[in-house]
């Protein structure tokens, strides 16, 4: 059994961004220009890190949806302590089935969920928020991308360690107009240094992708994922990130921000 990446973060309860984190989400505002009077919806909204960024530094409405009851508990009380909680509601909900009207946000963000293997559906969530929003408005996608082309085999065996389906950017492209969408900006997140900032504040060596986690880090959760997954596994864990790495440095393996708009 291969423990992907997606696994790993999950159960080790350590606060992680997407690639290019802050900078990245601080970017997508300025693209689609949030203000005040903007109403956004963050799918998959995750601890609401994101969600806040966006209230705080642009003022704008923002509604949180996240599957995880647990996550969503944290993301208020971040809400609360950020001084944002009159700007920010948070909601559990299922991002192949968003409980809302159609028609019903000028934005909808999803940061790199779209693709993700445990939801494994990336049309069906396109379309999803493609239908909450107005029309004229703007859907903004940031996922795994392959830039260079593999074998099916190779695309399949990533995608398991990942915990996500990275997809072209054709084909994320293709997915969005079959939603209803049509892609306007096309931006390349690649590479490392987008990918350390996933941990703010903490340094590693992007050669030991096993550095995301200090040594207390890994103390604690090995156990845990010993207990769920079988020692076997666990112990397979690092060859299976440095794989993962080889795709990412060799050029096979990116993040695009893709913009879009209603039609």
């Amino acid at each position: 059994m291969i423990v992907s990446g997606e696994d790993v973060l999950e159960m080790s309860g350590v606060e992680t961004l997407h690639p290019g984190g802050f900078d990245l989400s601080k970017r997508i505002g300025e693209l689609v220009h949030f203000t005040a009077s903007t109403h956004v919806l963050d799918v998959s909204s995750g601890k609401g890190a994101f969600a806040c960024m966006y209230a705080r530094d642009f003022g704008s409405r923002i509604t949180g949806l996240e599957f995880n009851p647990h996550f969503v508990d944290i993301a208020r009380t971040r809400a609360q302590t950020e001084g944002v909680a009159d700007k920010v509601e948070f909601k559990i909900g299922d991002s192949r089935n968003l409980p809302f009207q159609d028609n019903e946000f000028e934005v909808v963000v999803n940061e790199c969920a779209v693709g993700l293997t445990a939801i494994n559906a990336p049309q069906r969530v396109l379309d999803e928020m493609v239908r909450v929003t107005r029309p004229g408005g703007t859907i903004v996608i940031h996922e795994s991308t392959w830039l260079k082309k593999l074998s099916t085999e190779e695309r399949q065996d990533a995608s398991l360690r990942l915990g996500t389906t990275p997809y072209t950017v054709d084909e994320w492209k293709q997915m969005l107009v079959k939603a209803g969408a049509v892609p306007k900006i096309v931006e390349d997140w690649s590479g490392i240094d987008n990918a350390m900032k996933i941990r703010p504040g903490h340094k590693w060596d992007p050669k030991n992708p096993m550095g995301l986690f200090t040594i207390q880090e890994k103390l604690g959760m090995l156990p845990r994922l010993i207990l769920k997954y079988g020692i076997g596994s666990v112990l397979e864990l690092y060859p299976s990130f440095k794989k993962v790495y080889r795709y990412s440095t060799d050029g096979y393996l990116g993040y695009v921000l893709i913009v879009a708009s209603k039609g």
